[in-house]
């Protein structure tokens, strides 16, 4: 999948099978999450800002593969249901760590990190979309998402992400 977000002529993104189903508003909310997120990170002083990279929206399809080496997974409840995940490799997850001068770096750190950017992204997402958009405190699952991390008869949609050149996925099941 590739790694631009294009607007369209029409309020939904676009990807290779047509309409991507989630308007460029509701999509934007969870890319602001990322972009606010690392945008703000500052790797030995220099700034991250053109070190990220947002790819293309994409739906999740079973046959899919979904999710990285960490996942942070907050539960979504009220007007909306589901689950909003931040999935990252090891190597970014250690970039962030050492960004905040962490030096020992230990399985449980990394848990810590990807729950810690999966809720600062929810708790984005509802400041923009309102009370009626509750969030869980995250969980953790290690290794890639199985159908049964997540609400299959809800149309999932992973915006792929590099920063840094280490991959992530914000993948977002509401």
């Amino acid at each position: 999948h590739g790694f631009s977000i294009v607007p369209t002529e029409s309020k939904y993104f676009k990807y290779p099978g047509g309409d991507f189903m989630i308007d460029h508003e509701q999509a934007g909310v969870f890319v602001d999450g990322l972009s606010n997120y690392f945008n703000h990170l500052d790797v030995h002083g220099s700034s991250s800002k053109d070190e990220l990279e947002i790819g293309a929206p994409f739906i999740l399809d079973e046959s899919d593969d979904a999710g990285l080496d960490y996942t942070g997974s907050i539960a979504v409840s009220g007007h909306d249901h589901g689950n909003i995940f931040f999935s990252a490799t090891s190597c970014l997850l250690k970039t962030i760590l050492l960004n905040y001068g962490v030096s020992k770096l230990t399985d449980s750190k990394h848990e810590d990190i990807v729950g810690e950017v999966a809720n600062t992204i929810a708790g984005n997402a509802r400041r923009q979309l309102g009370s009626d958009f509750m969030i869980s405190t995250p969980t953790v699952i290690k290794g890639a998402l199985q159908t049964e991390h997540y609400d299959t008869r809800i149309r999932s949609y992973v915006i792929p992400m590099r920063w840094k050149s280490k991959s992530a996925q914000l993948i977002v099941n509401v």
